[in-house]
């Protein structure tokens, strides 16, 4: 069970169980928006979200490959936009100084470097700057869409805007181990090693409590 409320023209997470998956948090959102009296109400089928950067998380990839039929290989040439490939050596030093000058715990390190170096692959562009599944202002691969499309919202509050970005992330170093740019041993704590569908994965294994490692970065620096 998922709960949203509307406020302040923001769109926020009320409350949710520990059962939650991300499957239903991205349906229960999908109602929400169509039913609360914001600018979401109704898509007014001008595309305008669809011309952002577009991230596609591991298990995008392969529902891709899947749906269109190709291979990685194929997809990487025609609909994705990879991104550089991270220097380990440089992740690995980075997190043990982080961890020891702020005095936080490796894995908050690890999050909190994570945050903020996960460049995703993307859905290439037309060129006008549109989706390449955009077609006539409308989605043309909408059953197969990367799971960021479906959790998209402008006017998105702050906790559902955080755990939107967790989610990302995540996916995304989730997305380098599976194209053999990492190691599973690098990303051990990732979610997304523990299911193969997001109607597997329960969203508080997101819901990361980054509290102490924010104030003691806040303090070092």
């Amino acid at each position: 069970m998922v709960e949203f409320v509307s406020e302040n023209e923001e769109i926020e997470l009320k409350y949710y169980d520990p059962e939650t998956t991300l499957k239903e948090l991205s349906e229960e959102l999908e109602r929400h928006r169509l039913t609360c009296r914001l600018k979401t109400l109704e898509c007014k089928g001008c595309g305008e979200c669809c011309s952002d950067s577009i991230p596609v998380l591991g298990l995008d990839l392969q529902v891709l490959q899947k749906g269109l039929g190709i291979s990685f290989e194929q997809a990487a040439g025609s609909i994705l936009s990879l991104p550089e490939k991270p220097d380990m050596d440089i992740r690995r030093k980075s997190i043990r100084e982080m961890s020891a000058s702020a005095s936080i715990t490796p894995l908050e390190a690890t999050l909190m470097y994570e945050y903020n170096n996960a460049e995703p692959i993307i859905l290439a562009r037309q060129n006008g700057g549109e989706c390449c599944f955009l077609q006539d202002s409308l989605c043309s691969r909408y059953e197969i869409r990367p799971y960021s499309c479906g959790l998209y919202l402008c006017n998105m509050g702050e906790k559902l805007s955080y755990l939107q970005e967790m989610i990302i992330r995540q996916g995304t170093w989730h997305a380098y181990y599976l194209l053999g740019w990492i190691s599973e041993g690098d990303i051990a704590h990732n979610p997304f090693l523990k299911a193969d569908s997001y109607e597997k994965l329960l969203l508080t294994d997101f819901d990361f409590n980054l509290e102490n490692a924010l104030e003691q970065m806040f303090f070092y620096f």
